[in-house]
């Protein structure tokens, strides 16, 4: 235990405060180290603990090796009324460090959501087991690295990046298995567990949730193992357990609604596709598929021309613009993507597979989770019969390259189907969102007694992100929620008070005509 504590001593990050480390051991299960942290701004402070939690890397072995989970506690800045929220990172992959509270706008919405329920309540943020960006990480480069396989020559291949892709992973199990990581301890159950294991330490009842994207599923995991320790949840980006897999339609149907809002729209209109956009798409799809495009790149690389062929596993692959850094650019501009390549020039779609000769990368954690929790063969079944199939291929094939090879344990369909209970849920959805679609969070509220969904009308994946900084009012009255003692106030009286809907500002399309997308990133 002395070495374990002189580790801790080299890897646990400098806080912003002052403060010696301290450390508590009531038995063998239960070690932490902990130093006092102090965050803050000319408007904003956090005060409280950054800690490592020591628990077994694997559970479901008797001589397993402790590994550190981080997670920062920061009491009540009042009288603390209610029990701890949790918040979880999404993913896999999010960290919480000093960092992310000064990372700009995405910050700027996070500090709101912890100021608010830090008024009355603890608040706990819990890392990730494996993710190497998380402080005091003992595996720093958790990550693993294959050859895309590409060639300029010839169109993209989804399967021979799978074939790569599954053979890096299988070399890097062997890797990190024989330096002695136990790559069963980083299933989504003992990423559950990790959560029972911070509030068991706190010596907490109940815990609050709050979550978006896998942070929800993360959460939905843990209310389904462990339903009476929850006082309720706030999610946003939805992903019920057997969602894991993303749903071709959904994309699809964000599509038609991009269409619907582009013909709307006059100044863009009048050069669309007569067809229309979706049917252009199509278009485009069914002519790479006869006959791909030859596609020459002047001055491309260094002055130097490049010449680049495309097919339709191409645009499958990069069916949006990926070198746009908004979900909303991504909405806006995909009128004019496609539009351009209808009346062929395909210039752009051809920039951005020229990456598909590059090396690629991931985390260790992501096929291990995903692949653990995994999906039912009935809902497989469902998502390989939509019609979307056709247009966009395989969109899951990131998880079916590495699933038969993970040596993670796979959860049964019992814990993948959602049982109906009690526990106050909010969800905060958009119905613009291509990661997890707005069905995820209407199937969700069917097996909710106590739940509310906001629909974010335009809103993208973060959709509670899009109201914090479209409407702070009503934000407030929204996140009401997790001050309300619903031992007092019964859920249905509160929730005639929330909105069922908040419409977002109009898109902004990127003009049709005029300087081409490819011009516009290459100048």
């Amino acid at each position: 235990m002395k070495n374990m504590f002189l580790t801790l001593l080299l890897i646990l990050p400098a806080a912003h405060g002052q403060g010696q480390y301290t450390t508590v051991q009531k038995d063998s299960n239960d070690f932490v180290v902990s130093l006092p942290v102090y965050v803050a701004d000319d408007d904003w402070s956090f005060t409280g603990t950054e800690n490592m939690l020591f628990v077994p890397e694997n559970r479901n072995s008797e001589t397993s090796r402790k590994i550190p989970l981080h997670f920062f506690h920061f009491p009540a800045k009042g009288t603390a009324t209610l029990p701890p929220v949790v918040f979880l990172g999404a993913g896999p992959g999010e960290p919480y460090s000093v960092k992310v509270f000064y990372d700009g706008k995405r910050a700027e919405a996070w500090r709101y959501e912890l100021d608010f329920v830090n008024q009355n309540r603890d608040v706990i943020l819990i890392n990730q087991r494996g993710n190497p960006d998380t402080p005091g990480m003992q595996i720093p480069q958790f990550k693993y690295k294959w050859n895309n396989g590409g060639s300029l020559e010839t169109p993209f291949d989804p399967n021979l990046r799978n074939d790569k892709r599954k053979a890096a992973y299988t070399e890097s199990i062997a890797v990190y298995t024989k330096n002695g990581i136990d790559l069963r301890g980083y299933d989504i159950l003992h990423f559950v567990d990790d959560i029972e294991a911070v509030r068991t330490h706190l010596k907490t009842e109940k815990i609050a949730l709050i979550g978006n994207s896998f942070a929800s599923q993360w959460a939905l995991g843990y209310i389904q193992r462990y339903p009476l320790h929850v006082d309720r949840a706030l999610f946003s980006g939805v992903e019920p357990l057997d969602h894991n897999y993303d749903d071709p339609q959904g994309i699809w149907e964000v599509f038609e609604k991009i269409e619907a809002y582009a013909q709307q729209d006059p100044n863009v209109s009048r050069s669309l596709p007569k067809i229309g956009l979706v049917e252009a798409f199509k278009t485009v799809i069914e002519r790479l598929e006869r006959h791909p495009e030859t596609v020459v790149l002047k001055g491309f690389d260094d002055g130097r021309d490049v010449t680049i062929v495309v097919g339709a596993d191409d645009l499958r692959f990069n069916k949006l613009n990926p070198r746009v850094q908004s979900y909303s650019a991504e909405i806006e501009s995909w009128p004019k993507y496609i539009t351009e390549m209808y009346h062929g020039d395909f210039r752009y779609l051809a920039m951005l597979s020229y990456g598909r000769i590059y090396n690629s990368s991931s985390l260790m954690i992501d096929p291990l989770v995903n692949n653990s929790l995994g999906i039912s063969k009935k809902r497989e079944a469902i998502l390989k019969k939509r019609p979307a199939v056709k247009w966009l291929g395989d969109i899951n094939q990131h998880y079916t390259a590495t699933r038969d090879i993970c040596p993670s344990p796979k959860v049964e369909d019992a814990f993948r189907l959602h049982k109906v209970h009690d526990i106050p849920l909010l969800l905060i959805q958009g119905d613009m969102d291509l990661s997890t679609p707005y069905d995820n969070a209407t199937f969700l509220m069917e097996t909710l007694n106590k739940g509310h969904l906001l629909t974010i009308k335009r809103g993208f994946h973060n959709a509670k992100r899009a109201l914090i900084f479209a409407n702070r009012e009503l934000t407030d009255s929204v996140y009401e929620f997790m001050n309300i003692d619903f031992e007092h106030t019964e859920f249905e009286a509160f929730k005639k008070q929330l909105p069922k809907e908040f419409t977002l500002p109009e898109f902004q399309f990127w003009p049709i005509q005029g300087e081409s997308l490819y011009e516009k990133h290459t100048k």
